[in-house]
């Protein structure tokens, strides 16, 4: 039987939560997150809305989220950041508010949206196509050697000239990304080398101050027993509180603060899965991709593996700004490939280079 074809003149919007004047439109997309795959339910220029198996620990957390639009014989692909939030509702629709909204993947979600709400995409099943049919072509009519030596044919010719060596840089780009890259499944993590304060006890947080001077008092917990407990400034260094505020109730052992001296490094914190420890000890370089499309390099602390465990601190090749602290990074692991690794990687970053200034 074949598949019935939705028209989107008729749509309404998606009965879900918006929680600004952004409508929701319910068009066929898939969401990728942490490696897991979710159904999209609704989409708006600020958030998305999906169903499937969420990991606990990304819920109020900030992920990057892939937005996969698959049409008849090909897919887009936009690469965003957001907030993971659960409905609330008993639904099991997870919300995902766009942390920047106007970032680069804006015209491309707004035009997919427009052109899905004014009709010229129609929904078949999961997949999208565009609206009407092909005129047909009229009979094939005799053509002269003038004709075929027009300036119009021979722009055609260099255009067809052209896209054949873009289809060959994309399918070698393609082979190498297959052959000498390996990207690495969960997401990396901006940390500091320097100590974390911990909660002393279990209880509410009554005073915070995070600007405090050393052997000055940073906190203080009143536990359910009534007794206040201070945690004191160790150093003179920056602190960043993880997600804390006065009133926030703590757990004893639960980490309260980060510490940061000039001494400490920002490194990277990564999950590096046992399968592909291997990639990493003989990689060539490690690359990092952080939310806002900055790239930079790193390399294993030392050249230390650890025995029996996926934790893997990497050491950025250039300094991180302490702003970065707890952003996600995305990591690749590039292996060493010679000359043709060199002329494909040098290519692939022209490549995204221009696609980010476009």
């Amino acid at each position: 039987m074949e598949p019935a074809v939705r028209l989107n003149a008729a749509h309404e919007p998606a009965t879900l939560p918006a929680r600004n004047d952004h409508p929701v439109v319910e068009i066929p997309f898939t969401a990728v997150i942490d490696g897991r795959l979710f159904r999209g339910r609704g989409l708006s220029l600020v958030a998305a809305y999906v169903t499937g198996l969420m990991d606990p620990q990304a819920i109020n957390a900030a992920r990057i989220v892939r937005l996969v639009f698959q049409f008849d014989g090909f897919s887009v692909t936009l690469v965003v950041e957001a907030d993971v939030r659960d409905s609330g509702d008993g639904s099991g629709v997870a919300e995902l508010s766009f942390i920047h909204p106007t970032g680069s993947h804006l015209p491309q979600l707004r035009h997919i949206l427009n052109a899905f709400i004014a009709g010229d995409l129609v929904d078949l099943g999961q997949t999208l196509a565009v609206a009407g049919a092909a005129a047909p072509k009229g009979p094939k009519a005799q053509t002269s050697v003038e004709s075929r030596l027009s300036p119009r044919r021979l722009a055609g010719g260099i255009g067809v000239g052209l896209l054949t060596v873009a289809l060959l840089g994309v399918s070698g780009t393609m082979a190498y990304q297959r052959l000498f890259v390996t990207l690495v499944p969960t997401l990396g993590q901006v940390v500091t080398t320097g100590e974390v304060m911990r909660a002393t006890a279990t209880g509410q947080i009554v005073f915070l101050n995070l600007e405090a001077g050393k052997g000055e008092v940073a906190m203080a917990i009143q536990a359910a027993s009534g007794d206040v407990q201070s945690l004191l400034m160790p150093c003179d260094c920056v602190v960043t509180a993880t997600g804390i505020r006065e009133g926030s109730t703590v757990l004893l052992g639960e980490p309260v603060a980060q510490l940061k001296s000039d001494a400490d490094q920002t490194v990277i914190s990564a999950a590096i899965p046992q399968d592909i420890l291997f990639d990493l000890v003989r990689a060539d370089h490690v690359n990092l991709t952080f939310p806002d499309g900055t790239t930079a390099e790193a390399r294993p602390v030392n050249g230390a593996f650890p025995q029996g465990s996926e934790a893997v601190t990497l050491l950025p090749a250039t300094p991180l700004d302490a702003a970065r602290i707890g952003q996600p990074v995305e990591i690749r692991i590039l292996r060493k490939a010679g000359p043709f690794g060199s002329f494909y990687e040098a290519l692939a970053g022209r490549v995204g280079a221009f696609v980010r200034g476009a």
